[in-house]
C-alpha cells in the first residue's frame, strides 16, 4: 500500500498577489482550512503516514508547519529560476517509496484521494471531467493510458479529460523522472506533469477518471472566488 505522499509546494504565487506576499500559496486559508492543512488531514484520514512537502518560496513557514504537524521538508534552492519538475526531483534524497503526489495549491473532494489508492495499477493520473475553470490541462488517453497533456487542446489528437494534479508515482517511475531530469533540456523549465507526459508512450500511466469530482486548483484571484462561492460548500 501506498504510505507516503510528496506535496510540491516550491512557488511563488505570482498570479496570486497581493495574497502571497507574506503567505506562501499552499498555507492560504481557503474556508475553514489552509489548502496544504486539508491536503494532510484528508492523506492522513486515508492511511497516509508519511507527508513530504517539496519547498522554496517562503520555505521557513513550511518548515515550522511541518515541524509542527511531524512530517519532513526539502527544498528546492533555485524555486525562483526553475519549475516544479526540478523541485520534484530535489527530493530524490528523501523519496524513497511510492508515493502519491499533489499539487499544494488544489482543493479536493476527499473521494479524489480513496480512487487514485484503490486503482490496482501502480503508476496512474487522476482526472475529471472539463470544468471550464480556466488555465485547465487537458488529457489526451490511449487505451486508458495517458498519451499526452498540454493547456492547448488543439496541440492534442482529441481530449478526453482534465488534469486534476494527483497522482500515483512508483518508484519505477520516478526513478525514470530522475534520468529524464539528467538529460533533458528543458529540465530545469519543464512543469512534473510535462516530464511524465514526455515519457508516457514509453511507460504506462494508467488514468483514473472521477467525472463529476469536485476540486479546483487557485493560480489567481478568479480561482480563490470561484473556490470560495462554488467548490468549498460542496466539498466531503
Amino acid at each position: 500500500m501506498t504510505k507516503t505522499a510528496v506535496i510540491l509546494a516550491a512557488g511563488r504565487g505570482m498570479r496570486l498577489r497581493p495574497h502571497t506576499h507574506e503567505i506562501p500559496k499552499g498555507l492560504l486559508q481557503v474556508g475553514k482550512e489552509k489548502l496544504v492543512e486539508r491536503s494532510v488531514r484528508i492523506l492522513q484520514s486515508k492511511g497516509i503516514e508519511n507527508i513530504i512537502l517539496g519547498t522554496g518560496y517562503l520555505s521557513d513557514q513550511y518548515e515550522a508547519f511541518a515541524k509542527k504537524h511531524g512530517f519532513v521538508t526539502y527544498i528546492n534552492e533555485d524555486f525562483a529560476t526553475t519549475g516544479s519538475f526540478h523541485t520534484l526531483c530535489c527530493g530524490k534524497e528523501i523519496i524513497k517509496e511510492n508515493f502519491l503526489l499533489l499539487e499544494s495549491d488544489l482543493l479536493y473532494d476527499s473521494a479524489a484521494i480513496q480512487s487514485i489508492l484503490d486503482a490496482k495499477e501502480k503508476d496512474v493520473i487522476l482526472c475529471s471531467g472539463f470544468t471550464q475553470s480556466n488555465d485547465e490541462v487537458y488529457v489526451e488517453a490511449l487505451d486508458g493510458y495517458l498519451k499526452n497533456l498540454s493547456k492547448d487542446p488543439t496541440a492534442l489528437n482529441h481530449v478526453d479529460a482534465e488534469l486534476v494534479g494527483i497522482w500515483k508515482i512508483s518508484q519505477s517511475l520516478y526513478q525514470k523522472l530522475l534520468d529524464h531530469h539528467k538529460v533533458a533540456e528543458d529540465a530545469l523549465s519543464k512543469d512534473y506533469e510535462k516530464a511524465i507526459s514526455d515519457i508516457a508512450n514509453d511507460y504506462p500511466v494508467k488514468l483514473c477518471l472521477l467525472e463529476d469530482l469536485t476540486w479546483c486548483e487557485i493560480d489567481d484571484e478568479e480561482h480563490l472566488e470561484r473556490a470560495r462561492k462554488y467548490i468549498i460548500p460542496k466539498l466531503k
